[in-house]
């Protein structure tokens, strides 16, 4: 994966982008995933899930999916000079369409906004607009989300 040291909070500016990574969303994790956190029908077998009205496949847990994008910001920070402090919530998150067993996402994000504390200059918030596409480059899930960093002040 591609390394930024020199980005830093003052560096970052709205609009930048950044490669996130991709993952392989494997059948046996799609099954255990929905075993453990949700578990209907059509995210266990692909004979439940013809029965269903818009899946007809095995489709992975849209919170599923959403791990999975959250689970690769935190590694981005670690490749730059930008020190993450905590999470600061979810404020969007859509499932725009079924990510399926054996899909590969790519994931990438875009920097929202960028603030700083008024009363604790050495903490900032950033916002970014987190996306995952398909193999096929379909956009499937996207989420807006905040996270607390230090500012380097």
């Amino acid at each position: 994966m591609t390394k930024y040291p020199d980005l830093t909070f003052g560096s970052l500016r709205v609009g930048d982008k950044f490669v996130l990574g991709k993952h392989l969303m494997a059948r046996e994790e799609v099954i255990a995933f929905a075993r453990r956190f949700d578990p209907q029908p059509f995210h266990l077998s692909d004979e439940a899930a013809a029965e269903h009205a818009v899946f007809k496949r095995m489709a992975a847990s849209g919170w599923h999916t959403a791990a999975v994008m959250n689970i690769l910001v935190g590694p981005f920070y670690e490749r730059t000079s930008i020190k993450g402090l905590a999470g600061g919530g979810v404020e969007k998150l859509v499932w725009v369409q079924p990510v399926y067993a054996d899909d590969m996402l790519y994931m990438d994000m875009e920097i929202s906004e960028i603030r700083r504390s008024k009363s604790k200059p050495h903490l900032g918030f950033i916002t970014m607009r987190v996306q995952a596409h398909n193999q096929d480059d379909e956009l499937v899930s996207h989420m807006l989300i905040t996270g607390a960093f230090e500012t380097g002040i």
